[in-house]
């Protein structure tokens, strides 16, 4: 279990950024493994969901079912933000700060700043890329928590501090925000390294 736990790592870490031949399959199938783990650890101990802290099972008191599907969304959802973030390339854009980057490329040249908290923005395939990159990355982070908490209740531990759901949702909401603002601005630092390369003179 642990080995498949460090796969999975594995294959979602290396070189998370950068646009690989295979990143699309890469990072999915890591995905898919903890996903899988999840399941597994879950019924390992407590195959009649008693324990199982999931709403769908705690509160509305479903079964198996509607767990795998729960879980089969999230992965699809997982797979459609990689595919969508994977295809991307970034645009290069004159920029004077990341936040300049950000307001160019989603509305345009001709901007206000105040457009960010309001209004629609213009150029939808970066916006999905985008938020596919925050998702991805968000759904990553949390997924492993719940395998984690079931590690250390199979190891009989019991500390006061673990709650799943507290952890898996500051830690998915902080790898949404990290994640969008470094896709961002590894947009601003290319479209940056762009602008100071010497022009080449045709003459």
């Amino acid at each position: 279990m642990t080995v498949i736990l460090l796969l999975a790592a594995l294959l979602i870490f290396w070189k998370p950024g950068v646009r690989t031949k295979y990143r699309f399959v890469r990072l999915s199938i890591g995905n898919l493994l903890i996903h899988l783990m999840d399941g597994l650890v879950t019924f390992v101990n407590t195959p009649d969901l008693a324990m199982e802290a999931n709403p769908l099972v705690s509160r509305l008191g479903l079964g198996w079912r509607a767990l795998f599907t729960a879980n089969f969304v999230s992965f699809i959802l997982i797979v459609l933000a990689t595919w969508y973030f994977g295809r991307y390339e970034y645009v290069c854009i004159p920029s004077k700060s990341v936040f300049d980057y950000m307001m160019k490329l989603l509305y345009g040249e001709n901007y206000k700043p105040i457009w960010f908290w309001y209004k629609f923005v213009k150029n939808y395939r970066a916006m999905f890329a985008w938020g596919g990159y925050g998702i991805y990355w968000g759904m990553t982070a949390v997924a492993p928590v719940f395998v984690i908490g079931w590690l250390i209740r199979m190891l009989d531990i019991h500390p006061f501090w673990w709650k799943d759901y507290w952890i898996a949702g500051i830690l998915g909401v902080m790898a949404v925000v990290y994640s969008m603002y470094r896709w961002m601005r590894e947009g601003y630092r290319i479209s940056c390294r762009n602008e100071s390369l010497p022009e080449t003179d045709n003459s």
